[in-house]
């Protein structure tokens, strides 16, 4: 039988000299040369296995359906075939070996999936999948965790909005402080939106003329741009995130510090763009 070899790894992962690239083939390579499956395709990738679009495992799946010939696909774990249990491609690698036009096999978890499979080493597949599952659950909830509280500490954790600068702090945190260069053609989308003579087009078209830009691309704002910037609370001092209000230490600061303020926002208020602050 021929074999298909797979590594992958995700970023967190990628200093791991266990779980490295390079140690995964190694080990998946020995197994193979240990089955006398000769290797016909190599498959190496680093992406995160919660990813929707996984470009890697869509031509494998390719590969195989486009071969009438059975081939041992061979992973070096099971968490190295997903972390994510619903994921449609592990349904249908899985139903590939269950047909018996592929085999699976987990090198250091000592599985090999097949039609013969036994309950017991379903039940052994299950579990890793779900520990692997709840692996990566885990670190997302450590990040979620991780960004909340940097948030209470009013740091900046994402890529500043357009109009703000992305800058570090003499303590090392992460800020964020109005684009001189830009900041007033922010201010100046509210001015003109609050007139009533502006349309989302032609305000994209007149900061078009006047020379906002996205950086680092130098690409002038679009239409949607422009809606989106309108609508977005942290212009007024507001930041939105993960169902939280939370105010940031840099707009406790006096109508200087803001590119809009209290009054004018009111204003914007009467032509229902902003939410109501409460």
């Amino acid at each position: 039988m021929k074999a298909i070899i797979l590594a992958r790894v995700s970023t967190e992962e990628q200093k791991e000299a266990g779980n490295s690239l390079p140690a995964q083939i190694a080990r998946l390579k020995n197994y193979c040369t240990a089955k006398k499956f000769p290797i016909v395709q190599t498959f190496s990738f680093d992406e995160s296995a919660y990813k929707n679009k996984r470009d890697e495992f869509d031509k494998i799946l390719e590969y195989l359906k486009s071969h009438k010939e059975k081939f041992a696909v061979c992973f070096d774990k099971v968490d190295r075939f997903s972390r994510n249990v619903f994921d449609k491609r592990v349904a249908a690698l899985y139903d590939l070996a269950i047909q018996d036009r592929i085999e699976l096999h987990f090198v250091s978890d000592n599985l090999i999936v097949t039609p013969d499979i036994s309950a017991a080493e379903k039940f052994h597949f299950g579990i890793n999948l779900g520990l692997a599952k709840y692996y990566s659950d885990a670190i997302s909830d450590n990040v979620k965790r991780a960004y909340e509280q940097k948030l209470r500490n009013g740091e900046w954790i994402n890529k500043a909005y357009i109009g703000y600068r992305n800058v570090t702090r003499e303590d090392g945190a992460k800020d964020v402080v109005i684009d001189e260069e830009r900041g007033f053609l922010l201010k100046k989308i509210f001015e003109l939106y609050a007139t009533g003579n502006y349309s989302m087009k032609k305000l994209a078209n007149e900061m078009k003329e006047r020379g906002l830009t996205n950086y680092p691309s130098g690409l002038p704002v679009s239409t949607s741009q422009i809606e989106q910037i309108l609508k977005n609370p942290f212009y007024y001092g507001v930041l939105l995130r993960m169902s939280m209000t939370k105010l940031l230490k840099i707009i406790k600061q006096t109508s200087k510090g803001f590119l809009w303020n209290t009054k004018n926002i009111r204003k914007l208020m009467e032509v229902s763009i902003l939410p109501q602050i409460s």
